[in-house]
């Protein structure tokens, strides 16, 4: 997304990077977006079941379904069937 700045400042790239995106907060600079990752890596190992996000500890819990075994177990065993036939 660098390349998007470089644009002419009415080009469709440059307007989605300073307004529909920024709004969105769809891009973020390295520093906000390392923070996420860095959450990631640092969880405590007894958290789990939850999406982190903002790069600042917050966690949102995963829906009932996503806690569902059979219902996570069928792509796995779907995509080694595919594998398998192949």
């Amino acid at each position: 997304m660098k390349e998007l700045g470089t644009c002419a400042p009415y080009s469709l790239p440059t307007i989605l990077e300073n307004g529909v995106l920024k709004l969105l907060s769809l891009l973020q600079s390295p520093k906000k977006g390392i923070s996420s990752v860095l959450d990631a890596a640092l969880v405590q190992p007894d958290i789990s079941g939850v999406y982190l996000f903002s790069g600042k500890g917050r966690t949102i819990n995963s829906s009932a379904l996503s806690h569902n075994s059979k219902l996570a177990h069928e792509p796995w065993t779907t995509s080694y069937n595919l594998f398998m036939q192949s």
